[in-house]
Parts: structure tokens; sequence; C-alpha cells
């Protein structure tokens, strides 16, 4: 059961106003906190309510309330999900750095740390992006074995809705409303005002020298990523942003189509009484001494025909087809009193309702950049009609490309402390990689000289197992011209026997089409080569 909470507001004007859920949150100031964990040494906790420390930048827009509009609006919780999901792969690989000799030692340290990141370093980059795509940031905790100079052994996403960052731009606090604090250090950050490289202590944030703190004291590092936008270089800014306004009248649109069937569509109604009757003599507000307008402490709003009135008119939407009786005393032995019930003209425009919640929710897949079939959505039209596959090469170039990048960079920071100069992290896309237009460029590029057979491998061997044990080998680093090395090309003096082929396939081609040729003479080949066609 979801409860769902409010505030009555009445103005200057006594107007009656509802703040609703949605509204309120933006408001509300809080922070995070945690303990170390002894199983996997990960210095989180569940999230509480977050509490604003000394020097803590807090954020723009307020992590706890774009969290639930995740739960509320369900076309961004999913383009959240979807972009996540894209971004971050379903697999990972360690590529080897173009003109770098590869050293296997070196690939195998960086695959141990990141197999050890359970369940799998997809995962928690998934959950990092998904945590950027909703709030404007993501961080992915760094775990070593013990002091700062121990080697780094897994990698885990924390959830980044809990994190405030330090003025300095190097710590992070993660805190609770019990009074705790843990504190982080921005991987590569971990320097005082004086440049010297050094430790954070976990309990109180501050610097100590470096390699003096035990793994208990020490603070845990962390990679950090997040959605650049100008004004918020601590926290970044989230799409949906731009949105929020479209999304509240969303949502006004559902609670009013809710509260239309809740009372069994009967239509608001307009109560008129006239004639001589007689209705409740107190004022609700009378004047004090200095005159003055103040409440009548006698009055009672239940005693008025108007009060009495809606009451019975509730009863009838209550319980629909019940019988409405309405007694007015009148004034006199005539009773010249009418009634009038009239319902109001309110008619539910559902067309209107559709296109407009309609026009939200493609705001909202604009806002995120996602191709609209990613959601299950196949409208003809602008929005993914004809242009399907220009939306699907500008989702997954425009959208999905520089995210991902900026997750591998991420991920790659790690190699410089490793020691890893010929290897980076890749994320093997969700989508198989269609091969079929780079291999037509490819074809056409070597056949005229631009690509060698070992370019080739390197560019498609891997999905088909190949590899190369000398990568000096002459042949493989040949350059053809229409399958001719290029070297006999240029020799006009040499015999081509490549060329000299190239004109006895022709002629048995053309003689096989059944053009004109003369069965005993050579096919335009060379002097020495003669070959005889029986009919």
């Amino acid at each position: 059961m979801k409860a769902d909470t409010f505030i009555v507001a009445v103005d200057d004007d006594d107007n009656i106003n509802v703040i609703d859920k949605l509204e309120m949150d933006k408001y509300r100031v809080g922070a995070s906190k945690a303990e170390v964990d002894p199983r996997t040494g990960s210095k989180q906790v569940p999230p509480r309510n977050l509490t604003v420390g000394k020097n803590i930048q807090e954020p723009k827009y307020n992590p706890e309330y774009l969290v639930d509009l995740l739960d509320i609006y369900t076309y961004h919780e999913v383009c959240v999900n979807v972009v996540s999901i894209d971004a971050a792969g379903i697999n990972y690989d360690l590529q080897p750095i173009m003109d770098i000799e590869p050293v296997e030692a070196e690939k195998k340290r960086f695959i141990e740390i990141l197999k050890a990141s359970k369940p799998n370093i997809n995962t928690h980059i998934r959950r990092c992006l998904y945590d950027r795509r909703a709030i404007g940031y993501g961080a992915i905790e760094v775990i070593r074995e013990s002091t700062s100079k121990s080697p780094i052994t897994r990698l885990k996403h924390i959830p980044s809705h809990t994190l405030r960052r330090h003025y300095d731009e190097k710590r992070v606090q993660f805190s609770d409303n019990l009074g705790n604090e843990i504190w982080y250090v921005i991987y590569g950050k971990n320097y005082d005002e004086q440049g010297n490289i050094c430790d954070v202590h976990a309990d109180t944030g501050e610097f100590y020298p470096y390699n003096t703190l035990p793994e208990k004291e020490r603070a845990n590092e962390l990679l950090w990523t997040m959605e650049y936008a100008p004004g918020t270089s601590y926290y970044g800014r989230p799409p949906v942003i731009s949105v929020i306004p479209s999304i509240q009248g969303d949502l006004s649109a559902v609670q009013y189509n809710v509260s239309f069937f809740k009372n069994m569509g009967m239509p608001k109604f307009a109560v008129t009484v006239t004639g001589d009757f007689v209705d409740y003599d107190e004022e609700p507000y009378i004047e004090d001494d200095d005159g003055n307008k103040i409440e009548n402490p006698d009055y009672d709003v239940t005693k008025t025909l108007r009060h009495k009135i809606g009451e019975q008119i509730k009863q009838v939407i209550k319980h629909p087809h019940s019988a409405l009786c309405v007694t007015i005393p009148s004034e006199g032995d005539e009773g010249n009193v009418e009634i009038k019930i009239i319902p109001l003209n309110v008619q539910t425009e559902e067309g209107h309702f559709r296109m407009y919640r309609k026009d939200i929710r493609d705001e909202t897949i604009h806002t995120h950049q996602v191709d609209p079939s990613r959601l299950g959505i196949f409208d003809a039209g602008n929005l993914n009609g004809t242009n399907s596959e220009n939306t699907k090469q500008s989702y997954k170039y425009g959208t999905i490309s520089p995210i991902k990048s900026d997750a591998e960079a991420m991920i790659n920071q790690l190699r410089e402390e490793l020691k890893i100069t010929s290897w980076e992290f890749k994320i093997v896309d969700v989508d198989p990689i269609d091969y079929s237009k780079d291999i037509e460029l490819a074809d056409f590029l070597f056949a005229r000289g631009a690509m060698t057979i070992l370019d080739l491998i390197d560019k498609f061997g891997e999905p088909f197992g190949l590899t190369v044990e000398d990568r000096d080998d002459p042949y493989l680093n040949a350059r053809y011209i229409n399958n001719v090395p290029l070297e006999q090309v240029w020799n006009n003096n040499e015999k081509n026997p490549y060329l000299e082929m190239d004109s006895v396939l022709g002629g048995l081609e053309r003689k096989l089409r059944g053009d004109e040729v003369d069965d005993n003479t050579n096919l335009k080949g060379s002097e020495e080569t003669t070959i005889s066609l029986e009919d």
C-alpha cells in the first residue's frame, strides 16, 4: 500500500491550495551516511534522510525529488533504464592500443579486478549510469586490500543520491540522520591544499600523510561521472529537469480522470435555491469593537442549507441511481421555493486528454534523445515513422556513444596506477555490430592498396578468432591493387602472372557467355599461355 502526502494551505484571500508530494519534495533538504561492511570492505549503508554538513556543496536539484520522479512517471523511468542498459553494454573487452606492443601480463591484472567486481562490472556501470541519467551524476567505489598503496581489488557501485561533495571538489560525504559520517575522496584527487598526495580519514574527512591510515580509517576512493551542464560543476544536470513541468501536467490529467471515475462519471452540480426559504441566521464573520472582521464563534456551517444540500448530493454520487430528496424550510403558507440542480457542462474530452498525454510522452522521450522503438513505441509519423533508421543511428551515435565513452574513460583512469600501457577497457555493445558496411568499405580500400591484410585482421579478426603471431610478416604488411602486389603493378619490366591469370579467366567467362572467341587462339593471355576450348 502506498500512502499519499499533501498539505492544505489557505492564502490571504481565503483560497484553499493543495500542495502535493511532488511539489513539497522540491524544497526538502537532506543527505545520508554509512558504516564499514567487514565482509566486502565497502563503506556503504542503505540510505536514509541526508543532512547537509559544513563546507558541503548542496546539489542544485534535490536528488531525493529526482528519485521520486522515477516512481511517478513511467516514460521517464523507462528512458533512464534503456539509456543506462545500452550505454553499459552486455560485456567488456580489453583491446590493444594502436601502435603499442600488447603485454599480456598487463591485461591479466586488469581482468582480475574487473572479474572480482561481482556480479559483473557491466552491472556496476549500468547502475552508475542509471544514477547519472536520473539525478545528474554517478559514482563507483574503488576498494583496495588495505592501505592507499595496496592493490585495487574490485569496484562497486554506490547509490549516488546519498552523496554530497565538499567545496574543495576532492572529498565526498555519505552521511545519515544518526550523526554518523563516512568520507570518500575522488579518485586521483587525494592531495591536500599544498598539492601533496595524502590520505583522507573516513570518519572526519581530514587529510593525513599518504599511506599512514589503516584500512578501517582510510577513506575509499570514488570514480565520478556526471551529465555536464553550466552552473552545476559539482553534480551535473539530468535531462529530465526541462520536462518536469510537463510531467506535473500529465499527473494532473491522471488525477482528474481518476476523480471522474471515482464519482461514477457523475458531473459537478450547480444548485440554486430561490424563493421564500429559511436559512441559518448566524453569519460566518462578525466585527469586533474596533471594526475588524473576525470569525463568528457561534457559527456552525453544518446548519446551513449549502452544507445540507451538498451532503445529500455527495450521497447520490456515492450511490448512483438513488433518490435525492431535498427539504427546504419556507416562509409563509404558499411555500414559494424553487430548487434547481443543474449538471455543469464539464464533458470530458477524452481525445484531448490522450493527445495531451501523448505530447508529454513524446516530449520526455525527445528530452532523453531515445529511439522510441527501444521503448516499444512504433507510432507512424515524425517521431519514428519513415525515418526510423535515421532515428536509430542518431540514438546510437548521438546519445549512447558519448555516455559509453565517458564510462570507458572512467574505468580507464585505473590504467596509470596499474601500469597498463598497451590495453584499454572497452564496452561491448548491446546490439551486435553490423560489419556489412565496414566490410564493403574495407574491400574497396584493400583493392586500392590503402589497407593491408594485417589491417583487415586487426579490424575484423576478433569476432572470427583471427590472431597474428608475427606482425612483421612482409606478406601480411604488403599492399595490393586489384589483388596484385603493389610492387608488381609498378614494375613494367617484370612478368605479371596475376594479370595473366585474370586475362585467362576473363576469356573463359566470355566463352561461357557465348561471346565470339577463336577456339584455337590465346585468350589474351601471355605468349607462353595457350588455352584451347573444344566445342
